[in-house]
């Protein structure tokens, strides 16, 4: 038959069992990589407000603002209780008024042997905001390596985050989240000057090394869980930066120890038997699966500048309601059926044609967020049914058009009437296409969730009446179409 000899047949049926294989996962109680996620206001979620220690900051800030001063000036100084004292023993000539500024820092007192420096209020909040920022990116990025989507993290004042988890709790979430992660190397060292002990914990093993480290975590590229001899170990790898270090620390220090520091705990202090050029080693220390995955992950999304703690933990539920969200079937369904009779009362077959795009569009649409592992909020579902409004009138202007060539007795109205009226389709859904675009790429929370669903949704209507509908008007004879006036 000629039906066979139709290639939007096998591409028609090619679509439909695909989006079969990509939805059903979702209908399935395994986890899996390829579901559609459903957003907080759809399913509820937990919520944490965290705070980050402003005190330990200041207490950072101050150290690392001394030590500039001395590496840049050679100007040596103490702190002591919030303040940066130095003294007027040695020559102050080039910490003139500008450069005290630039740094954000004011003169607190005066006497004749000393002078004490603090941070202006206006340099410290800036300061202390900006670093907020960067954890609330740290945080993002460990609860996305969780399998977390489309959370909602923003600032709260100056040092505080809230962060919002759709879905049902990760039990490693909080630990994620809260840890510091402040990874260290230091080279052993016998003498007491400049040298501080860090202690294992759980072995009680002890090694004195350089206070200063030799090479820190903020050259760490990648980290993953790996496993040596059946033991579950952290393997990390450095930047370039920190390949060249890690290479001449272990060159230059064979037969020493090296301690491996996180959050001022002694983790392993191996031997460098060799010089190591590879950028990479492992951390090992009695690590469980769980445990070392979550280290590559804390590891992998950066360390926080300072401590971070939960202040206020709850359990939200969907802004939509269980009831909002069987309402809100329960009409597009009506919906549908009443497009349905319209459409086939008003069109015939046609209006039947219509009905089995939709649905295909659907299909495809809910297959291919599937597939992308994308997450629906409401105003994703908005996207979804703009894409169905789409889609029908997409099959009416063809219709129209088909219509008006059987008034005018045009050569081939099915043909004529489908490619002139898809040319008007493509050219207004690729401007709308454009726009959803721009919205994704400059928009965020329920915006970025909109144009998602209505960028996968315009592609796949413009698929679906290309092929799906083009093949039954094809296949379809001119007195049964029930187009002709």
């Amino acid at each position: 038959m000629i039906i066979f000899k139709q290639w939007r047949l096998w591409v028609s049926l090619l679509l439909l069992i695909g989006s079969y294989i990509f939805i059903k996962p979702n209908f399935e109680s395994q986890t899996s990589d390829s579901k559609i996620n459903f957003g907080l206001d759809i399913q509820g979620g937990f919520s944490y407000l965290l705070e980050l220690n402003e005190e330990e900051y200041l207490n950072n800030l101050l150290v690392k603002t001394s030590q500039y001063i001395e590496n840049t000036y050679s100007i040596s100084s103490d702190i002591d209780n919030g303040e940066i004292i130095i003294s007027k023993n040695q020559n102050l000539d080039a910490l003139t008024n500008i450069v005290i500024q630039n740094l954000g820092l004011e003169i607190n007192e005066k006497s004749d042997k000393e002078n004490s420096y603090i941070f202006s209020k206006q340099s410290f909040n800036k300061s202390l905001s900006d670093m907020t920022l960067n954890a609330v990116e740290i945080v993002r990025s460990r609860v996305d390596f969780l399998g977390n989507k489309e959370l909602s993290i923003q600032k709260v004042g100056l040092n505080k985050i809230l962060l919002e988890i759709p879905g049902d709790l990760d039990n490693n979430v909080k630990e994620v989240i809260s840890k510091t992660a402040k990874l260290t190397l230091h080279l052993e060292k016998n003498n007491i000057v400049g040298s501080k002990t860090f202690i294992n914990e759980e072995t009680g093993e002890q090694v004195r090394v350089q206070e200063i480290p030799n090479i820190t975590g903020d050259f760490i590229q990648d980290a993953s869980l790996q496993y040596n001899q059946n033991e579950p170990v952290v393997a990390f790898s450095f930047n370039k930066e920190g390949s060249d270090l890690f290479a001449k620390m272990t060159s230059e220090n064979v037969g020493s120890r090296f301690a491996i520091v996180l959050d001022g705990s002694l983790i392993t202090a191996p031997v460098i038997r060799e010089s190591i050029t590879g950028g990479s080693g492992q951390i090992s220390g009695g690590f469980t699966n769980e445990t070392a995955n979550n280290l590559a992950i804390i590891l992998k999304s950066g360390s926080l500048p300072t401590q971070i703690k939960i202040i206020q933990e709850k359990q939200i539920g969907p802004t939509l309601g269980q009831e909002g969200v069987e309402k809100g079937v329960i009409a597009s369904i009506i919906a549908l059926i009443a497009i349905t009779l319209f459409m086939i009362i008003y069109y015939k077959i046609s209006g039947f044609f219509t009905v089995i795009t939709i649905i295909s569009c659907l299909s495809l649409l809910f297959a291919m967020m599937s597939l992308l592992n994308t997450t629906l909020t409401l105003p994703g579902v908005i996207g979804i049914v703009l894409t169905i409004g789409m889609c029908v009138d997409a099959n009416v202007l063809i219709f129209e058009r088909i219509r008006e060539n059987f008034k005018h007795n045009i050569e081939d109205p099915k043909n004529h009437g489908f490619n002139s009226a898809y040319v008007t389709i493509l050219d207004s859904n690729l401007t709308t296409l454009f726009a959803a675009i721009f919205l994704f790429a400059f928009g965020f929370g329920p915006i970025r969730g909109f144009s998602i669903s209505l960028i996968i949704g315009i592609i796949s209507s413009l698929i679906v009446t290309y092929i799906i509908l083009k093949l039954f008007i094809n296949i379809t004879s001119i007195k049964y179409l029930g187009l002709q006036r």
